[in-house]
């Protein structure tokens, strides 16, 4: 083991660990609301458990059951200045530094607090924190003395972490002392024992992996990127594979448990202080799976099953059990927001080993509830990889993708994920490669520069695109394929350096345009892969509907899985035989005849020949039906639209549908007496929820509707920025209530 650093260590594939012989837990259908109720009633039970003076009756040092709840109350998202932590958070501030538990966990409570308003309380804690290492790079329960132990260790570094974060100065010496602590007394078998020769159990072998990532981290981050001839930084550094850590990864998979303790040698207590250190290891990794073992859902399924009626939790202390359960729950939810792609077996697809790290931390709560990162593997299933908005990936060189990769990730864009890629290094090598990618990938969509006004640079923060250069493919309504040609991931790993700030609000920008500022799904619901693309074209079935959409000389087909998306609502919800594959047809093609219902939509402004605008009002008067649709609630697209109507009929004008029409009253269909609207609607109009439908009547019947509020981006079912839209479910009712109605009437 001597000779080996962790400043280059880290594992590689723990995806590709052994799999556990245990069958993982089969009672996992706790979704993200099931998790957050059980949190509101432990949160409700912390409060009401506390003494009359403010703080929690301590169970084994002064300050540390009341430092440990307030932790957890914190994570839980209790603000600082609830009473009840606020005046915990005061009593821990002056409380004296003497014990490496309490110590360590008060660092993290104010960090977790106001990193600023307690800088120098945090970086004395710190101070004690270092001077309280033992010879042998350990910590024990106090002053330096005795060998240590791998428990006390694992707080120390965990406070330590946090100081350093929150800008206390920690001696190298600290973090290279402590590494050798943890390298030399890893058993044979991969694992830790609580000592250094002690039987290996799953507690603290979670801390082991969990301390050797801090430091790891802390480490490197002392390092410099190297500066191109440009004057840009950049991450050339290699990382090699870690032995300590991919043996410890592998002993976690073939012991993993999520009902006790893990290991042969496994002490029956201590579950909940098992369940908090795995959670760390998960998290600093952005491993969420053990094995094949989705470490947070078992888990969560474990101590939801084990609440008692009141909120808590009980093995040996009630609230210091309570508290760790709730830290599990409460850091283990964290939304996922980014999916980082390990596409190679070695270390060239993690060049930049913390920087979505930093940038998570970064964008904090700037959309929503403070997101995290997970690893993915390049052959992972799909489902797996759209558990996250954004698959990012980067590298000096570009992967090899193979066919079934590369169609993998066309389908990733197809069902909404946006592709980001970033160039390390000179990234010379990364740049073809990923131009030959979109060629292959995207032959029928141009890569370009993205302009100065696109939303990237404006989301969130104001960045001036001539500093970044930023490309792009879009997909439909968005810009679904994001390419970085030069080292922006290096900005993110090392955020302090002077040009990092612009850096990491382009990367919040990036985050924000992909998620179109909606709220991130919880990572325990299920993804459900729409299916895809319709196969090619065909003799439709017998009495079968198949839909004609227009082609025009705008962009007429900005989201192509629109119809077949609603063909599968149509038929599944609906009972209506539809074909799943459009047919575009141009008004002036004579098989538009043969179609009862066309479907129009685009962006940006269009025109119809003298020819086309003729044979289309005569399908029209024939009893043919046209849905049209503003995609994204387009003015251009709207203004283009509303001129041919007036020109087609200028005697029967648009005109609101009547709130008893059969389109709203569900006859046949849905009733929908109210829908939801995408954030930029409610922006411009609080409060809406009627339907805002359109029509010409020709002959007692709705010839032509249409919706100036973008429904196609619903049905499609993808995030798209600023959209003036209905919200999903919604969109898809009330285009299958007008389809029923071009049939019925």
């Amino acid at each position: 083991m001597r000779g080996i650093r962790l400043t280059v260590a880290w594992p590689v594939l723990p995806w590709a660990m052994a799999v556990t012989a245990a069958t993982p837990l089969a009672a996992q259908e706790i979704s993200g609301a099931d998790v957050r109720e059980a949190m509101a009633r432990a949160v409700a039970w912390l409060k009401e458990a506390r003494n009359a003076d403010g703080v929690w009756r301590d169970a084994y040092q002064p300050g540390g059951t009341t430092a440990l709840v307030t932790l957890a109350l914190l994570n839980a998202g209790v603000p600082s200045n609830d009473p009840a932590v606020a005046r915990a958070i005061e009593a821990l501030r002056v409380l004296p530094d003497q014990h490496v538990y309490t110590t360590a966990l008060k660092i993290q409570v104010l960090a977790a607090a106001d990193p600023a308003r307690y800088r120098n309380e945090i970086r004395a804690s710190a101070d004690f924190l270092v001077r309280a290492q033992v010879n042998n790079g350990m910590w024990g329960y106090g002053p330096p003395a005795g060998r240590g132990d791998y428990s006390n260790s694992q707080f120390a570094l965990l406070g330590l972490h946090e100081a350093g974060k929150a800008g206390a100065f920690i001696p190298a010496a600290t973090w290279r002392s402590a590494e050798r602590s943890w390298l030399h007394g890893q058993n044979a078998d991969g694992g830790w024992g609580y000592m250094p020769g002690a039987n290996s159990y799953g507690s603290m072998t979670s801390a082991g992996i969990a301390s050797l990532y801090i430091v790891g981290h802390s480490l490197y981050a002392r390092k410099r990127p190297s500066v191109g001839p440009d004057g840009r930084p950049h991450c050339c550094g290699q990382y090699a594979e870690s032995r300590a850590l991919l043996r410890a990864w592998s002993w976690m998979a073939d012991n993993f448990r999520a009902d006790q303790n893990a290991g042969p040698a496994a002490r029956s207590s201590w579950y909940f202080y098992y369940m908090y250190a795995m959670e760390r290891a998960g998290i600093l990794s952005g491993q969420r799976f053990i094995g094949e073992h989705d470490w947070y859902k078992e888990g969560a399924t474990v101590l939801l099953e084990r609440q008692r009626r009141d909120g808590s939790w009980r093995e040996t202390d009630a609230l210091v059990d309570t508290a760790f359960a709730l830290l599990f729950l409460a850091k283990g939810h964290k939304p996922v927001l980014f999916h980082k792609l390990a596409w190679s077996s070695d270390s060239r697809w993690n060049l930049t080993r913390n920087d979505l790290t930093h940038l998570c931390s970064f964008i904090s709560d700037r959309l929503g509830d403070p997101p995290t990162w997970e690893v993915v593997g390049r052959d992972d299933p799909l489902e797996r990889w759209l558990a996250a908005p954004i698959l990012y990936l980067n590298g000096n060189e570009f992967p090899a993708f193979t066919p079934r990769h590369v169609e993998q990730l066309r389908e990733f864009v197809r069902q909404g994920g946006t592709i980001l890629a970033v160039a390390s290094c000179t990234g010379e090598k990364f740049r073809q490669g990923f131009v030959n990618f979109a060629r292959t990938a995207f032959p029928d969509d141009e890569l370009r520069r993205l302009p100065d006004d696109h939303p990237v640079f404006r989301m969130l923060f104001a960045v001036d695109g001539r500093s970044f250069e930023v490309q792009g493919i879009d997909a439909g309504c968005r810009t679904s394929v994001i390419f970085c040609p030069h080292d922006l991931a290096c900005l993110w790993e090392y955020p302090n350096l002077p040009q990092s700030r612009a850096g990491l609000e382009l990367g919040a920008n990036l985050a924000a345009y992909a998620t179109g500022l909606e709220p991130l799904p919880d990572r325990l619901d299920a993804v459900k892969k729409v299916r895809g693309p319709a196969g090619p074209p065909g003799p439709p079935p017998r009495g079968a509907l198949l839909i004609a959409q227009l082609v025009h000389d705008g962009d007429w087909r900005p989201d192509p899985q629109v119809l077949s998306r609603l063909a599968d609502y149509l038929h599944e919800k609906m009972g209506v035989d539809v074909v799943r594959q459009s047919e575009p047809l141009r008004a002036t093609d004579a098989r538009l005849a043969d179609h009862p219902i066309v479907f129009m939509t685009g962006h940006f402004s269009f025109e119809l020949s003298a020819e086309e605008t003729a044979a289309l009002g005569k399908h029209l008067a024939s009893g043919g039906f046209l849905f049209a649709e503003a995609c994204c609630g387009r003015k251009a697209f709207d203004e283009s639209f509303r001129k041919l109507m007036k020109e087609l009929f200028p005697r029967s004008p648009l005109k609101p549908l009547p709130a008893d029409s059969p389109i709203l009253t569900g006859s046949p269909g849905v009733p929908l007496p109210k829908v939801g609207y995408k954030p930029a609607v409610l922006a411009e109009h609080p409060g809406l929820s009627a339907v805002r439908l359109e029509g010409i009547e020709l002959d007692g019947r709705f010839a032509v509707v249409y919706s100036t509020y973008g429904i196609g981006c619903g049905v499609d079912g993808h995030t798209c920025y600023a959209c003036r839209g209905l919200a999903g479910e919604d969109a898809l009712k009330l285009a299958g209530n007008v389809v029923l109605y071009a049939l019925s009437y």
